[in-house]
Order: structure tokens, then C-alpha cells, then sequence
């Protein structure tokens, strides 16, 4: 989930974006099942 939060930086996204972003959510597949992942603050 750390990993979420390097993909994306103010840069890369229109002014007053970061700030109106708290949390993204994607569903994911493991070995053992799917799981809704939380990153929390993604853009930095």
C-alpha cells in the first residue's frame, strides 16, 4: 500500500486535486481471494 502513494505526485494532476483526494480503493486478486485495498493520502 506504500508503493500506491509513489505512482502518483502533485505534478501529475491539476491544482487542488491532492487535496480533495483522501483515499483511494481498488479491488485486487490474491492467491487466496480478492481484497479492497485502501491507499490512504495517494498523492503527494
Amino acid at each position: 500500500m506504500e508503493y500506491g502513494t509513489t505512482i502518483l505526485s502533485r505534478e501529475d494532476v491539476m491544482e487542488g486535486i491532492p487535496e480533495m483526494i483522501d483515499d483511494i480503493q481498488v479491488e485486487a486478486t490474491f492467491p487466496d481471494g480478492t481484497k479492497l485495498v485502501t491507499v490512504h493520502s495517494p498523492i503527494k
